[in-house]
Order: structure tokens, then C-alpha cells, then sequence
């Protein structure tokens, strides 16, 4: 074969060209037709102005020190936080989260040493833009059931000696300020475990906390020590609501759009029942050994 021959059948460099171009027109008319940008083609929720650069999507976040159930030792598990990266989850935000102090959450939130906080009462005013509320805490005033004391309203701690958390005093509002100041022994301490083991001891009338950090540190104690005595739950004190703050209105914007998705697909509700519904069980375990304890003769409740 000459030369001749072989110029014929090897295209030239101009002849592919358009070739070239009739593929890639084909190519940019596909992706159109299902709606589909080249450097978009899988968008989560909320803006996606920060997709190309992923150090814009990282947010950090300041988070409380172990406060169970919500909030495990290491700040990387529990209640709030399950819920908090599920609800990121639903962005193009990714959380990093800090674990310290209360006092030091809001002091580096405010020096913008941190993006966001969480757990802020949706009742009172800070920097930055507040998120709808993702979390709630009931605060109770638990006694020994087999005190039968009568309880139906916050004035009716007044004249008992009481354990509760640090800080109660300011963030429970002022009618339970006037009721504490009332109180014949009144004590704040951060270690809500221990407020379990007192009213045990008889050292405190009624503890007021949440009801499921008070709870689960009732399960807590009889898995450590094999004491459990039954208690009373008074519900005395109304819920509060807690929200996320973050500096840019952005994350809040996303952060709310994620929520709202978990709600709306159940997974919220699973969360929350997961972690309260293993709780409530292991009472009721434990309550049912007390009872076949006591009457050995009778067959367990169902």
C-alpha cells in the first residue's frame, strides 16, 4: 500500500473536529434533559453556593459537656447529638463539634471563635441568628414514691429541702428563684448523677432537673451499685425550647431546612423514641423486680 493509499484512510486532524463537536452537543443536550447542570448534578438541600470548596461547609459548633442522655462524655454521641448530625446531614454543611463549659460556649461563640452553639433557649437573646427549636427538655421535681408526697405545683416545693442543677436558679425563672430561696436546704450541683444517690440517702427532699438526665441517672445507679427505689415524677415546670445559633443566616436557613425534613420523613420521631423509649424500659424492668420482690407470690405484670 503507498503512501497514497494510507493519506486516504488515516483522517486528518481538521476532518475529527466535527466529529468532536456533534458528540459534545449531544452530550450538553443530555444532561439538559434530566435537569442536570455539569457541576450540579447532585444538590442537597439549602444553598449551594460553597459545594466547590468544602473548607466553606465545614462548620464548628460548640456543644455541652457530657449531660446524658443527651450528650455523651466524648461530645461525638447521644440524644442532641444523633439528632443535630442527621439534621447537618440534610445540608451541605458538615458540623465539627467542641465540647465545653456552658459559660465558654457562649463566651467563644460571641468572639466568633466558633460558628455556631447549640442548645440556646429560644426564649432569650444572643448574637448571631437563632434556628427553629430541634430539642426540649421537661424539668420535673422528682421524690421517693414511697414518701407519697403531694405535689402539684411549684409552690408546693417551697418548704421542702431540694437538689438541683447548676445554674437552676436563673434559668428555671423567677417564680422557682422565689420557691428556692424558700427552701429550707437548697443546693445547686452540675452532677446531676449524684442528685440521685442523695434523695436515695434522704439528704434532699426533691430533685428538679430534666426528666430524662434524672431518670437515666436513677438506671445508671442501679446498674453501678444495685440500688433503685422507685420515684415520683411532679410535673411543675413548664418545657423549655432549645434552638442552634450560628453567625451566618445561611447555616440557620439550611439548619432549618434539614430539620424540617427529619420531621417530615419520621426520622425525628425515631430518634427520640430510641433513646427514651430504651430509658422508660429499663425502669420498668426495674420496677417489676421490686414488685416481685416485694410479693413473691403474685404473677409479674404484663
Amino acid at each position: 500500500m503507498n503512501t497514497g493509499t494510507l493519506s486516504l484512510l488515516k483522517p486528518s486532524l481538521h476532518s475529527r473536529w466535527p466529529f468532536r463537536l456533534a458528540l459534545l452537543s449531544l452530550s450538553a443536550l443530555w444532561v439538559a434533559s434530566i435537569g442536570l447542570t455539569p457541576s450540579h448534578a447532585r444538590l442537597p438541600l439549602a444553598n449551594q453556593t460553597a459545594i466547590d470548596n468544602p473548607d466553606e461547609n465545614r462548620v464548628s459548633v460548640a456543644v455541652r459537656h457530657d449531660v446524658l442522655p443527651y450528650v455523651t462524655g466524648d461530645g461525638t454521641g447521644g440524644l442532641e447529638i444523633e439528632l443535630v448530625k442527621a439534621i447537618f446531614n440534610e445540608t451541605i454543611y458538615s458540623p465539627e463539634f467542641k465540647q465545653l463549659h456552658r459559660v465558654r460556649m457562649i463566651r467563644l461563640f460571641e468572639n466568633n471563635s466558633v460558628d455556631g452553639l447549640l442548645t440556646s433557649n429560644v426564649t432569650l437573646n444572643g448574637e448571631g441568628c437563632l434556628t427553629d427549636w430541634y430539642i426540649k427538655h421537661q424539668n420535673v421535681g422528682v421524690t421517693l414514691a414511697a414518701r407519697e408526697m403531694k405535689i402539684n405545683q411549684l409552690t408546693d416545693i417551697g418548704n421542702l429541702s431540694i437538689i438541683t442543677f447548676d445554674g437552676a436558679i436563673r434559668f428555671l425563672g423567677p417564680k422557682f428563684a422565689v420557691e428556692a430561696k424558700n427552701s429550707p436546704r437548697y443546693m445547686e450541683s452540675s452532677d446531676q448523677n449524684s442528685h440521685i444517690s442523695l434523695l436515695y440517702l434522704g439528704y434532699f427532699e426533691a430533685a428538679i432537673g430534666d426528666e430524662w438526665i434524672l431518670k437515666l441517672a436513677q438506671v445508671n445507679k442501679k446498674r453501678k451499685s444495685g440500688d433503685f427505689q422507685p420515684l415520683a415524677v411532679h410535673r411543675i415546670l413548664p418545657t423549655t425550647l432549645y434552638a442552634a445559633r450560628f453567625h451566618k443566616q445561611a447555616v440557620c436557613d439550611a439548619f432549618n431546612e434539614g430539620l424540617t425534613a427529619l420531621r417530615t420523613s419520621g426520622r425525628y420521631d425515631a430518634i427520640i423514641n430510641s433513646h427514651f423509649g430504651r430509658i422508660t424500659a429499663q425502669i420498668e424492668d426495674y420496677e417489676k423486680e421490686i414488685a416481685s420482690a416485694l410479693n413473691p407470690g403474685s404473677p409479674p405484670n404484663q
